[in-house]
């Protein structure tokens, strides 16, 4: 199979009919069935209960695979061969993946739009160019308010999705049956990981105000220090200059005098 042909594949694979093959009553699962559902059900739970935490890590999947798709398709569109088709895909992906990890913004932006586009056309499953649009314009959307509410979107995004594709593949795993299992995996997955994001930044946001706390009560020590440190200069500037040497010797030689003077006197 050529660059065309695997690029034509990806593009005409639909993944909810994939889906509902796999689930439908009496589908026995393959051996490669069973070891993508478990790859997805570990790949999503942590993403579910760490999206946030490694989110470096996920920018850089999430670049490395959207790059890739972009530069290989806009290669095979322009009618290049196989060998431009692999090099274009290979160099944008990882062009963006590294933009992605290096990048805190642009991570989040890569991530969730990635998140949030693949969950609607998931769930939408578009045929024509306008669902699709949608698609893309809802991750688009989501992007642009996660780069202003990092914490807060991404960690929902992430554990919706997170949950989404870890419930429905131990789902699938698992010898049961029933629309409300299904879902209630998902709920449930997502739920825990909801907690555990936000615990973790809790957390991770009590250390940061702790080394703050700290950093602020150094400079107000030094502060300190040096103020008192200025007073006793201005208090040492303020004192009467000490007698010199010579001062002192001229008033002993005086003192002497006087006491050799006394006895003739007395005579």
């Amino acid at each position: 199979m050529n660059g065309n042909d695997i690029f034509n594949a990806v593009r005409s694979f639909d993944l909810k009919n994939t889906v509902r093959e796999i689930g439908q009553e009496g589908h026995i699962l393959t051996q490669t069935e069973i070891t993508a559902l478990t790859v997805t059900a570990a790949l999503g739970l942590l993403l579910c209960l760490f999206g946030f935490k490694i989110i470096r890590f996920w920018a850089a999947l999430a670049g490395l695979v959207l790059g890739t798709a972009v530069g290989a398709g806009t290669a095979a569109l322009a009618g290049g061969d196989d060998s431009v088709i692999w090099i274009a895909g290979l160099v944008c992906g990882i062009l963006l993946a590294v933009l992605g990890a290096v990048l805190y913004r642009a991570g989040i932006f890569l991530a969730v739009f990635t998140a949030v586009s693949s969950f609607c056309a998931a769930v939408i499953n578009p045929q024509d160019w306008i669902f699709a649009v949608i698609c893309l314009a809802a991750g688009i959307a989501a992007a642009i308010l996660a780069v202003r509410f990092a914490a807060v979107l991404t960690i929902f995004v992430t554990a919706v999705y997170g949950a989404a594709a870890a419930g429905t593949a131990v789902y699938y795993l698992l010898p049961v049956e029933g629309r409300l299992i299904h879902i209630a995996l998902c709920i449930v997955t997502g739920i825990i990981g909801l907690l555990v994001q936000l615990l973790l930044e809790s957390k991770r946001q009590k250390k940061k105000s702790l080394k703050k706390a700290e950093e602020i009560r150094g400079e107000r020590s030094t502060a300190n220090e040096v103020e008192r440190a200025r007073a006793m200069m201005e208090e040492l500037e303020s004192m009467p200059e000490s007698r010199t040497a010579e001062e002192d010797t001229a008033e002993e030689t005086k003192g002497t005098e006087t006491e050799d003077q006394e006895p003739s006197d007395e005579k």
